[in-house]
């Protein structure tokens, strides 16, 4: 089990200290550039991987709704009637 190491009477910081953590600017300069579509854009091109994952993704989802799709019409295609429509001979 972890040991945990908690100060009981630990020293309040210094005003100065609390105030280099109080930059607001900052904080919103870091919101606009992750929630924006240039932000996420330069994300997704410095970090190959992910862009690399995104569209390996899409693709399989692509071939599961088209596949089926292919299926269908090779089995027309071959002479085969379709299972709805009833061949008379």
């Amino acid at each position: 089990m972890a040991q945990v190491k908690v100060k009981i009477n630990a020293p309040k910081p210094s005003l100065e200290t609390v105030r280099s953590y109080r930059d607001f600017d900052r904080f919103m300069d870091r919101y606009r550039k992750y929630y924006s579509t240039d932000g996420i854009r330069h994300m997704l091109y410095n970090d190959r991987k992910k862009l690399v994952y995104i569209v390996i993704i899409i693709l399989f989802l692509m071939l599961l709704l088209f596949v089926d799709d292919i299926t269908t019409s090779k089995n027309t295609d071959n002479g085969q009637a379709p299972s709805t429509e009833q061949t008379t001979e």
